[in-house]
């Protein structure tokens, strides 16, 4: 089950959805997408503390569902890098969108390098955290690159939409599968699959999966019939 959030203040923005429709419409798309995905996947408020979040989110963070409105992502954020957080989350609601790769901080685990985005009144006043663990090919960029994620300008209207198949790939993308299941499911090879995810990241305008999952999200361009 997926928690339920705060009702958000009546007059405060929220995205526009390529619908037009930043209520019901949108908050059932994030419910939908919270319920199927693999991915941890958050919805926080101004101040960073998380109103919801799905099944994926509590075993990376190692809580309970009934413990994620009591936390927030200071909780699982190195003490030397909270400051550092704070100023980074005002960006973050100033711009709209963050991407890079985030360090979380899990009890009894340590660090946790995961591809992080974050986008901004999804709902007013409610922003989405995705989490996707690395696979090899990203592992291996964090290895070489600091854990390090920044806010990114919101570019709205000006993204290209996905074609079909590319939409086919992020959903599966978003739902949790790897390259490999993917390339099984829709019976292409596994070199195809990175192909369909790398155009799919350039007409969104994303650098991570995890960003490209939050956009293709927002914009109403994952197809969960797949």
């Amino acid at each position: 089950m997926v928690a339920t959030a705060d009702s958000p203040a009546d007059g405060e923005s929220s995205q526009v959805f390529t619908d037009g429709d930043s209520g019901p419409q949108a908050a059932m798309r994030l419910r939908t997408a919270l319920e199927r995905s693999r991915h941890p996947m958050l919805i926080a408020d101004d101040r960073r503390r998380w109103v919801t979040g799905n099944a994926a989110a509590c075993d990376l963070l190692g809580i309970a569902q009934k413990e994620i409105p009591w936390r927030t992502m200071d909780d699982f954020t190195a003490p030397s890098q909270r400051k550092r957080l704070e100023e980074q989350w005002g960006a973050f609601l100033a711009s709209g969108g963050a991407e890079g790769w985030y360090q979380l901080y899990v009890p009894d685990r340590g660090p946790v390098p995961v591809e992080f985005s974050a986008t901004a009144n999804v709902l007013p006043a409610r922003h989405l955290s995705v989490f996707i663990q690395p696979d090899e090919a990203s592992a291996a960029q964090a290895g070489t690159t600091a854990a390090t994620w920044a806010p990114v300008v919101v570019e709205g209207s000006g993204r290209l939409q996905l074609s079909d198949r590319e939409r086919e790939v992020m959903t599966l993308v978003a739902s949790g599968l790897q390259s490999g299941e993917i390339a099984e499911r829709l019976f292409l090879s596994p070199e195809t699959v990175k192909s369909h995810v790398h155009n799919a990241l350039g007409k969104l305008g994303a650098h991570t999966r995890a960003h490209a999952v939050a956009i293709a999200l927002v914009t109403g361009q994952i197809t969960w019939e797949v």
